[in-house]
């Protein structure tokens, strides 16, 4: 799987165990160790010593070019995320940091690295340096001998996960799903039964086409980074392998998951993160009642307003499975109200708000739609087709439910709005 290899290497002895352990991988074919240095250091002093590190993969299938690179913009994670885009390796391999406190942290380079590179990353740590030097060949278990896989079951952790079946020597895969703090233990029950359910599927998908491995499931609670790192801890795992973004990562577009983040700066393990090139599903759809708490969650901040399952009918946009914003056809004995339009602060300016409007239209545009409107709205609530008319010729039902207003709509800074139907 890992055919070619970038090593960014600083000749410190924390290099030369990472340049070691592309021994233990099995069917490298070529490894390209990445030097940088300032502009205008000697570079045949630099060079010798790269060399004398290629002497440490003593696996003769390997071939091993030496590249030496200058850093005139003192930015050296911009040098290995071009060297990587020129050299396309299918795996970096860097090492974590000691920091303060005698803790083992990432560094910035390592940060930048991981969160921008267009391909695998192993991020390697290794025991505390003791009295005897390090040898090559100190490793406690083979890499990817035992492995624990943190599973959220979304698309990026799939993809992720479908590449164990490619590692050469995986013996066991602990499969962990963390479950975050749920309201009621009615909800907390059904979420544990459902990840139960696609853990097990998950599990015998991978002994299908992959016999030899084991498969464990654990399901745990709370926070996911503290689990993750304490399970890799208490399973003896020999490797952490994860997604580069988790579920709510991936749908926010950052370049890096929080969690994932988190993990590679506190476990004691190598965590080897996975890049997924995947593209959003975006759909919209109008919720059956029971799926009506999506929307109350999404109205928590807009009110706390509350779902009516025998009058309205509720229109939500989703990204990939996750709900971000809503719009409410709400039936009233004399006409038809649209409100509740909202989206989470997060994914605002993405067009959102537009496409649950969308569909509203398209599913209830065949009766008068009535609305108030905020006033910095109005021309978005217009290109729907709505107007701006007088309060008084609203539904008095509507109007009774705004009645604090008044009759002072322009004080409130709201505008009563009407869609002729069709």
């Amino acid at each position: 799987m890992f055919e070619k290899v970038l090593i960014p290497t600083d000749l410190s002895e924390t290099s030369e165990k990472l340049v070691a352990c592309a021994n233990d991988i099995r069917n490298i074919q070529e490894v390209v160790l990445l030097h940088i240095i300032r502009t205008g250091h000697t570079r045949d002093k630099e060079r010798e010593a790269v060399k004398q590190q290629q002497a440490l993969i003593t696996n003769p299938d390997i071939a091993v070019r030496c590249l030496i690179k200058e850093d005139p913009a003192h930015d050296i994670p911009a040098v290995i995320l071009k060297t990587a885009e020129t050299d396309r390796p299918s795996l970096i391999i860097m090492g974590a940091r000691k920091g303060r406190l005698s803790k083992i942290l990432l560094g910035h380079d390592d940060i930048e690295v991981l969160a921008h590179s267009r391909t695998h990353v192993l991020i390697m740590r290794f025991p505390e340096q003791g009295i005897l030097p390090f040898h090559p060949r100190m490793m406690e278990a083979p890499l990817f001998f035992r492995i624990l896989f943190p599973l959220d079951f979304s698309r990026p952790a799939n993809v992720a996960l479908k590449y164990v079946g490619e590692l050469e020597g995986v013996s066991e895969i602990i499969l962990l799903h963390v479950i975050r703090k749920i309201e009621t233990e009615e909800r907390m029950n059904f979420i544990l039964r459902e990840a139960e359910k696609r853990l097990a599927d998950t599990r015998e998908k991978i002994k299908a086409a992959h016999p030899g491995i084991q498969v464990k499931m654990m399901v745990r609670y709370g926070d996911p980074t503290s689990q993750i790192v304490i399970v890799a801890d208490e399973e003896a795992v020999s490797l952490v392998m994860m997604a580069r973004f988790g579920k709510r990562d991936y749908i926010r577009k950052v370049p890096l998951g929080i969690t994932t983040s988190k993990v590679t700066a506190l476990t004691k393990k190598p965590v080897l993160v996975m890049f997924t090139a995947i593209q959003l599903e975006i759909n919209t759809r109008e919720l059956a009642p029971s799926e009506f708490y999506l929307a109350e969650k999404i109205w928590f901040d807009y009110h706390q307003t509350k779902s009516d399952p025998e009058h309205d009918r509720i229109f939500a946009v989703f990204i990939e499975d996750t709900p971000v914003s809503v719009a409410r056809c709400k039936r009233h004995d004399d006409g038809y109200e649209v409100d509740g339009i909202f989206t989470w602060d997060e994914f605002r300016g993405n067009g959102y708000a537009r496409n649950a409007i969308e569909a509203l239209i398209r599913e209830c545009g065949a009766s008068t739609l009535y609305m108030y409107a905020v006033q910095h709205l109005v021309d978005f609530y217009t290109s729907f087709g709505f107007e701006p008319i007088p309060e008084r010729d609203l539904p008095l039902t509507v109007r009774e439910r705004y009645a604090w207003a008044l009759g002072e709509m322009k004080g409130a800074e709201i505008c009563p709005m009407k869609r002729r139907a069709g």
